[in-house]
């Protein structure tokens, strides 16, 4: 009888253990979800053909690329972020712009990189999300004569000179709703004031392409003097 006992004891205990180490695990797991990059790259650039007698920059990694048509990497983004229904973030740059490198250590370093629960505090009441937030991501040559002529085409050139400009300068960041086209972007390296928080320009950006309900709640988006 007591063996039997002991035997109901250490059973108990046994699930006891297990539905704790459960809700760990569970608890673990969101947590490494809550930490990973917001950031998913939209396409894989090796899929896309060289273009001939093209010459890349002379870097070790190539994020931005010149030999490759950026008007094709464009259309199989957009229509990869309209069939998954998400937003798509398009960084015109080049792999040489020293301030291109600042935003790459910013927001997109692996060792600590810009998460979905920094970006979704500065969402409203109306747009919280259960799921983990992710934003497809594309980088586009901005020195390419492919890359110029899509910035012309799309209309981000006249979105630079409107700012002063005149032409688009690098990182040149904008947000692109699929369905409709609509884009949005803000100048954070030659305004006075900025959004002290990288986040909370991602949530901003989102509302001007109507892809983020607005509304109340959510963290301030407070701004700050261009250091």
């Amino acid at each position: 009888m007591f063996r039997y006992f002991r035997f109901a004891i250490l059973l108990m205990a046994g699930l006891v253990v297990s539905a704790c180490s459960g809700q760990a695990d569970q608890a673990s797991s969101k947590a490494d979800i809550a930490a990973q990059s917001v950031f998913k790259p939209v396409v894989n650039y090796t899929n896309f053909a060289l273009i001939p007698n093209c010459r890349e920059e002379a870097v070790r990694v190539v994020r931005y690329h010149a030999c490759r048509d950026s008007r094709q990497l464009y259309d199989a983004a957009l229509a990869k972020a309209k069939s998954q229904g998400r937003p798509l973030m398009v960084t015109f740059g080049f792999n040489k712009c020293p301030y291109c490198k600042v935003l790459e250590a910013e927001i997109h370093n692996p060792s600590a990189p810009l998460t979905s629960e920094q970006v979704t505090q500065y969402f409203s009441n109306e747009a919280k999300v259960e799921a983990p937030f992710e934003l497809l991501t594309l980088r586009l040559h901005a020195r390419s004569d492919h890359g110029l002529k899509l910035a012309d085409e799309l209309g981000v050139t006249q979105m630079a000179q409107a700012r002063g400009w005149h032409r688009v300068w690098s990182p040149f960041v904008i947000f692109v709703n699929p369905d409709t086209g609509a884009m949005a972007s803000e100048s954070l390296w030659e305004a006075k004031e900025i959004h002290c928080d990288w986040a909370a320009n991602i949530a901003v950006s989102l509302e001007n392409i109507d892809m983020l309900a607005r509304g109340d709640g959510g963290a301030a988006r407070k701004r700050c003097p261009k250091a």
